[in-house]
């Protein structure tokens, strides 16, 4: 595998310790991040402040979670993931994942990065 990224390890990191705080300062101001599962978009924003928004409560969402990369390739500023997510949640959820559930799939994340911040996050399982 390769080595990922300085920045998105450090985005990673900070995402798996739930530090929102720590995940927004990789990203740019017009961070443009999506989430498609089952080929269905479940969340998209495209500034930093509906990701803070976004992030806090997913951060609050989970008792844990942790993406592990298993694979990845960085070719022109995009680099491509792929994640296994393990998860326990905390609290009931729209979705109808329930409260104390652990959930574990697969996917990928591409992440483009420009100027020294992520200007991108796709993430699909």
């Amino acid at each position: 595998m390769e080595r990922l990224p300085d920045l998105i390890e450090a985005y990673i990191d900070a995402y798996n310790r739930k530090d929102v705080e720590g995940m927004l300062m990789c990203l740019a101001d017009n961070v443009f991040f999506q989430n498609i599962s089952g080929g269905e978009v479940t969340a998209e924003v495209s500034d930093k402040q509906s990701f803070a928004d976004m992030a806090k409560f997913g951060a609050s969402a989970f008792e844990t979670r942790h993406q592990k990369v298993v694979n990845a390739i960085t070719v022109a500023g995009t680099t491509l993931a792929q994640i296994d997510y393990a998860a326990v949640v905390a609290t009931d959820l729209p979705n109808g994942w329930k409260a104390g559930q652990t959930l574990a799939f697969s996917g990928s994340s591409a992440f483009r990065v420009e100027d020294g911040k992520i200007v991108s996050i796709v993430d699909e399982s």
